[in-house]
C-alpha cells in the first residue's frame, strides 16, 4: 500500500506544477528557452554569399564556356519588357478578372495575376513552355505547403501565398521548386519506388521480413529528401534565370525554418536548416551567364496566354506552339564543369580542385586549371605542398597539350 501511494505521490510531482519561488524567478528562467526557441531571427536571417579576396592575381584565360549565348543589350531587354506590359495590362488582366460563379473557393483576380507573372518570366526565361501549365491557389488556413502533381498541376496553399504574397522572389523560389520536380520527373520516380515497396513478397506470398522492409523503407525516404534537395537548386536556379533575387528569395525557406521542424524517421523531407545550408552551397556555384541567357530567352519569346480554369480555383498558362527551344537538365559533366569553373572565378580555390579533378580525363584546361588553382593556394599560404601539386597538374596538362601557350606559360611560371 505505501508504495502505491508513493507511486501515486511521483506521478503527481511530475505532472504538476511546482510553485517554488517568485513568478519573477520563473519569468527569468524561462528566458533561457526565449532566446533557444524565439523565431524573430528565423524569420529575418540574412544569408550573404561570402566575400571573395581580389588581393591575388586569379589567372583564366577563359578557355571554359559556361554559355554560348551572346549578351543581350540592356536597352533592346527594357524595350521587349515595355512591350510585354501592353499586353499584361491590357490582355491578361481582362482574362484574369472575369467572375466565375462557383461554391468553391475563388482566389482574387490579383492573386490570380500575381502569381501567372511570376510563373510565366520562370517559364519564359527557362524555355519551359514546352506544357501548359496550371497553378492553383487553395484554400488552407495553417498549411503552409505547395505542392506538384500531374506532370503539369502546383497548388500553393492560401497560408503559403498569403504569408509570402508581397515577397515576389519567395514565391518565385516556391513555383521554380514545384516546376522543378517536374522537370525531373520526380513524380515517376516516387511511383516506380512506392510500387516497388508495395511488391515486396517473396514467392509464396508472404510479405518479407521486417528488417529488409524497413531498411527498404528508409531508402525510400532518403530518396524522397534528395529529390527535395534537388528540386531545391533547381527552382533557385530557374528563378535565378528568370531575373529574380535569391536573397530575397530565402525568404520562402527561413519562414519555413521557423515552423516546428523536428526530425523523425518517417520525413520524406530535410530539416529546413538543412535545406538552407544546400541552397547557400549551390547558389554560390551559379554562373553570372544565367541572368543573360534568361533576358536572352525572354527577348526572343512571347507573352503567354492564360485563362481561368473550370475548376474555379486555377490558372492555365498556355504553352507556345512555336517554341521549340526547350530545357535541358544539365548532365553530370556540363554540371562538374560549372560547378569547378564557378568555384574556381569565386575563388574558392579547394572546390575548385576537388571538381576540376572529377572531370579529370584527357582534357588538359581541367589540369591547367588545376595548376592555376593550387598556385593561388600556394600564394595565399605559401604552403609547398600546394605548389608541389601546381607543378604535378601542369606536367599532366603538358603531357595532353605540350604546345599550347597557356600551358607553356603556367610551366615557365612555376
Amino acid at each position: 500500500m505505501k508504495k502505491k501511494i508513493f507511486a501515486i505521490l511521483l506521478i503527481m510531482s511530475i505532472n504538476l506544477p511546482v510553485f517554488a519561488g517568485s513568478y519573477l524567478d520563473k519569468q527569468l528562467k524561462e528566458t533561457k528557452k526565449n532566446v533557444k526557441y524565439e523565431s524573430v531571427k528565423k524569420h529575418t536571417a540574412k544569408y550573404d554569399m561570402p566575400k571573395i579576396n581580389n588581393d591575388i592575381e586569379l589567372k583564366d584565360p577563359h578557355l571554359i564556356s559556361l554559355s554560348n549565348i551572346p549578351p543581350v543589350k540592356e536597352s533592346q531587354y527594357k524595350a521587349k519588357i515595355a512591350k510585354d506590359n501592353e499586353i499584361y495590362n491590357t490582355k491578361i488582366k481582362k482574362a484574369l478578372s472575369t467572375n466565375l460563379s462557383s461554391v468553391n473557393v475563388q482566389p482574387a483576380a490579383v492573386d490570380f495575376y500575381n502569381v501567372y507573372r511570376i510563373a510565366e518570366k520562370i517559364i519564359r526565361a527557362n524555355n519551359l513552355d514546352y506544357i501548359n501549365w496550371r497553378i492553383a491557389i487553395r484554400k488552407s488556413e495553417d498549411e503552409f505547403n505547395a505542392a506538384t502533381s500531374s506532370a503539369n498541376f502546383i497548388y500553393i496553399n492560401t497560408a503559403l501565398y498569403d504569408s509570402l504574397y508581397t515577397n515576389p522572389d519567395a514565391l518565385a523560389f516556391i513555383i521554380g521548386h514545384e516546376m522543378g520536380h517536374q522537370i525531373l520527373g520526380h513524380e515517376q520516380r516516387t511511383a516506380e519506388m512506392y510500387t516497388r515497396l508495395k511488391k515486396l513478397k517473396d514467392i509464396s506470398g508472404s510479405s518479407v521480413d521486417g528488417l529488409t522492409t524497413t531498411v527498404l523503407k528508409k531508402k525510400y525516404l532518403a530518396e524522397l529528401r534528395n529529390m527535395e534537395y534537388i528540386a531545391d537548386t533547381l527552382g533557385a536556379e530557374l528563378m535565378t534565370r528568370a531575373g529574380y533575387n535569391m536573397d530575397k528569395g530565402m525568404e520562402a525557406l527561413t519562414f519555413m525554418n521557423a515552423l516546428p521542424n523536428v526530425k523523425t524517421l518517417s520525413d520524406d523531407h530535410p530539416m529546413t536548416d538543412k535545406r538552407i545550408e544546400s541552397i547557400m552551397e549551390n547558389r554560390a556555384t551559379f554562373p553570372k551567364e544565367w541572368v543573360n541567357e534568361g533576358k536572352y530567352n525572354i527577348i526572343n519569346s512571347n507573352v503567354l496566354d492564360v485563362k481561368k480554369s473550370s475548376d474555379r480555383v486555377s490558372i492555365v498558362i498556355s504553352k507556345d506552339t512555336e517554341s521549340h527551344n526547350y530545357y535541358k537538365p544539365e548532365n553530370r559533366d556540363a554540371m562538374l564543369k560549372r560547378i569547378a569553373y564557378t568555384s574556381y572565378r569565386n575563388r574558392n580555390m579547394e572546390n575548385a580542385i576537388k571538381y576540376f579533378e572529377k572531370l579529370g580525363g584527357k582534357d588538359y584546361v581541367n589540369y591547367l586549371y588545376i595548376s592555376y588553382a593550387n598556385e593561388y593556394l600556394y600564394k595565399q599560404t605559401h604552403k609547398n605542398k600546394y605548389l608541389t601539386e601546381a607543378k604535378n597538374a601542369i606536367e599532366k596538362a603538358q603531357s595532353l597539350a605540350p604546345a599550347d601557350k597557356y600551358v607553356q606559360e603556367q610551366a615557365a611560371a612555376l
